[in-house]
């Protein structure tokens, strides 16, 4: 019975990462043919390749340990609510004519889907401490400050924009950042080996999301309405790392891999990262200050609130450390 479910698992493996390859190729040919590319093709190839990965998530989640089984399940009710939202916002696009705006209602599905995707890193393999809360503080506030810096102030002074459209476009690229992080930390506290690969492609896929959504922004500064090729390549190279780790959780083996956690870290970068960001935030609203002759108010609210919180971060990590030397 058991190697003829690994059949099963090995043959189903190889029909999704054929479906996978195919979409990749078709979406590289129709970037590369602007006739291709003005029929939207690229745009259906990485939408069907989202759904696909949808897909492959509820796979695995269903073949999946028992321990295992509720980490995948949230990643696919996230990847679920995000293909809701693409559909959402084509339905949006073909009915009114129209260009989403910066913000609305449909944003509630890319939102419900980050808060997804972090629970579910900050609940698996082990629940974080609250000495972590302060932490994603500093790292969104370090994000803001270099954001606004190196991206949207150089555009701004070209092109008046408004602070509510820099909050709006630089929203995903700050909270990616949170994602990324909390997605390291998990990985440092997985100790099964054949976890320990998933995880580094989940966290490889959330950088390389990351830096689409960076160069989103970047392009939509300038131009709203523009898109761009290199962010369309690396959303889907995103799936595609998601749908390899997905794959590689529960195949060839029919055991699947087990989140089973260590008892500490790894690593003790994640822990040392929020001090080194507050500092790093600190020394370029100085810097750009000197530089420019003038305060960043931004900059300077950035750097206070990064400081702030890294001193409540310290504070915390010595009252739990203290608490579990007690217990």
């Amino acid at each position: 019975m058991r190697s003829r479910n690994e059949r099963h698992l090995k043959y189903t493996a190889y029909i999704l990462s054929g479906m996978g390859s195919l979409l990749v190729i078709v979406w590289c040919v129709a970037a590369l043919v602007p006739a291709l590319r003005a029929l939207m093709l690229d745009f259906v190839a990485s939408f069907l390749a989202g759904l696909l990965v949808t897909g492959v998530l509820w796979w695995t989640a269903h073949h999946a340990s028992d321990e295992a089984r509720a980490f995948w399940r949230w990643l696919a009710w996230a990847w679920t609510l995000g293909i809701a939202g693409n559909v959402a916002w084509g339905i949006h696009d073909y009915v009114t004519g129209e260009t989403l705006a910066v913000f609305s209602l449909i944003d509630a599905f890319y939102i419900a889907r980050y808060v997804l995707i972090f629970w579910t890193f900050w609940r698996y393999p082990r629940r974080m401490q609250h000495a972590a809360w302060p932490t994603y503080g500093v790292l969104l506030a370090a994000a803001t400050a270099l954001i606004w810096a190196a991206l949207f102030r150089p555009v701004m002074a070209a092109i008046p924009r408004p602070v509510l459209f820099f909050l709006g476009g630089a929203l995903y690229p700050i909270m990616d950042i949170a994602l990324v992080y909390v997605a390291w930390t998990a990985l440092t506290y997985t100790a099964d080996r054949r976890m320990r690969v998933t995880m580094r492609w989940l966290v490889g896929a959330l950088i390389v999301y990351s830096l689409a959504n960076w160069i989103n922004f970047r392009v939509r500064s300038e131009v709203f309405e523009a898109s761009s090729l290199a962010a369309g390549l690396f959303w889907l190279l995103s799936d595609v790392g998601t749908g390899v780790a997905a794959l590689y959780a529960v195949w060839p083996s029919a055991v699947g891999a087990a989140l089973t956690p260590r008892a500490a870290p790894s690593t003790t970068l994640p822990a040392r990262l929020p001090v080194f960001a507050a500092w790093l935030t600190a020394g370029l609203a100085v810097v750009d200050g000197v530089a420019r002759q003038a305060v960043d108010a931004m900059l300077l609210v950035c750097a206070a609130l990064a400081l702030i919180l890294a001193a409540c971060h310290r504070l915390f990590c010595k009252r739990e450390d203290g608490d579990e030397s007690v217990h």
